[in-house]
């Protein structure tokens, strides 16, 4: 299926489209396709001498270089010969879509591809990413792993679109609350409510005391919850708690006027008490050490070795709780993911066999035991996609450090409440899913807070422009 813009009327217009819409790639598109026909062909019976390179693309940061650092070292200890091309991008605004339409056109895209759970779907409606179902079939074939027993139910539901797997998330990354035990302590906030499944009513009364605090310091400016609105796993859960949903099973927009009221409604308390910037007026963070609370799903790594969080003595200044219930028991909280997608240039008529082999092998190796043992060395303190490495084992290495010093169980508390992926955009075309990903958070992170009468209305006609700018045939 070939996916074609209305409106171009030169070349020099489609070269710039390519670059505005995810879903423009001259290739046919494979990764849209659910009908489409995999033929390519596997062999990990790689021999332990194997001299060859395997290129990888991850963002430009010590955190994701540590991760990567750690896995590829124990991949060469089954096979010494192999190095590996580490590529970066500066994980910006729109930097990954461009390096990537731009690599990928130019023939030198590397065979792994880093991807999150934001820009999986331009990766896979722009065809860059190599359909994994036969991958899987052939890796269990192998005895390289057993995909049903050996990962846990909310990998299943990752790095898929439909009923095909396009990416191996590498871990589990719930959202959570990050927060500050020093500034809620001079706020004299009383912590015990801060536990895993406290409530939204819990969570309000916490950012009062934080604000009451912030005003008598004179920090109008400050504020107490970096609420990342406009991210989708919270967003989405946002509108998943008040019953909501953005496209119903015919691929039609099925947001109600009413339950988009409650979503606006639900935002402007947040601004209209100052725990949410309305604008650009906060001079606050979680990660400046001046925020109270942060709402995101990263790994404990990325704070715990930083000196602004930690005491004279070496000890956190901070913790981590479950996302607090926004709804009670129709509450969601989001979920998101990094992993790892294989360039679907490996499966080009003439392509060296072996480079895919190769790549194969390390995505397997990623996905093993020792693999996420060795990712979890290198900084990945989230939970294992394993269910061997499952909290409950206290040599999994993604908990084994932290246990006694944080509150690891906020990640996998709550599985009943959790929203794996963005279901509705199993119900279009995937050409449309950054587009309406895009739409839906403006709805919560920018409209529901600058523009509340109007929220509701622009959501519906953005959606509606995306579903126009793009035909299918």
């Amino acid at each position: 299926m070939k996916k074609l813009f209305k409106l171009f009327a030169a070349a020099a217009a489609v070269a710039m489209l390519c670059v505005s819409f995810a879903g423009c790639n001259f290739r046919g598109q494979p990764g849209s396709n659910p009908n489409e026909e995999l033929t390519y062909e596997i062999d990990f019976n790689i021999p332990a001498s194997t001299t060859a390179e395997i290129s990888v693309l991850i963002p430009n940061n010590d955190y994701e270089k540590g991760i990567m650092d750690a896995m590829t070292e124990g991949f060469r200890l089954q096979y010494p010969n192999i190095t590996f091309d580490i590529k970066t991008f500066s994980l910006t605004s729109g930097s990954y879509n461009n390096t990537v339409t731009m690599q990928y056109n130019a023939g030198v895209l590397p065979d792994i591809v880093w991807c999150n759970s934001e820009n999986f779907y331009f990766l896979m409606s722009g065809g860059y990413a190599l359909n994994l179902d036969r991958f899987v079939e052939q890796a269990e074939a192998a005895g390289e792993f057993d995909y049903e027993q050996d990962f846990t139910d909310k990998f299943h539901g990752m790095g898929v679109f439909g009923e095909s797997r396009y990416a191996i998330p590498r871990s589990a990354d719930t959202v959570v609350c990050f927060y500050n035990k020093e500034i809620l302590a001079d706020a004299g906030v009383d912590t015990s409510i801060i536990k895993n499944g406290w409530t939204w009513n819990d969570f309000l009364t916490v950012c009062q005391q934080v604000r009451d605090y912030y005003d008598g310091q004179g920090d109008t400016s400050y504020f107490p919850v970096d609420s990342n609105l406009g991210w989708e796993p919270v967003a989405y859960s946002v509108i998943r708690s008040f019953g909501g949903q953005v496209l119903n099973e015919q691929g039609e927009f099925a947001l109600t006027q009413d339950t988009a009221g409650e979503v606006v409604d639900f935002v402007q308390n947040l601004v209209d008490r100052k725990f949410i910037p309305e604008s650009g007026e906060q001079d606050s963070s979680f990660e400046s050490g001046t925020g109270a609370m942060l709402f995101q799903s990263t790994s404990l790594d990325n704070y715990a070795n930083r000196a602004i969080f930690q005491d004279d003595s070496g000890n956190p200044i901070f913790d981590i709780v479950s996302f607090p219930l926004i709804n009670g028991q129709s509450s969601s909280i989001g979920m998101g993911y990094a992993g790892y997608a294989l360039n679907s240039h490996l499966d080009d008529e003439g392509a060296d066999p072996m480079e895919l082999n190769l790549a194969a092998a390390f995505l397997s190796y990623m996905m093993s035991q020792d693999g996420q043992q060795r990712a979890a060395e290198g900084g990945l303190t989230l939970p294992s996609i394993r269910t061997d490495l499952s909290y409950s084992n206290p040599d999994a290495n993604w908990h084994k450090e932290y246990s006694s010093k944080f509150n690891l169980e906020a990640y996998t508390w709550g599985s009943d409440y959790k929203t794996a992926g963005l279901d509705f955009l199993g119900y279009t075309d995937p050409v449309f899913s950054s587009s309406l990903i895009s739409a839906m958070d403006s709805f919560v992170g920018t409209y529901a807070v600058r523009d509340p009468e109007n929220a509701f209305t622009r959501f519906r006609e953005e959606v509606q422009y995306a579903f126009d700018s793009v035909v299918t045939a």
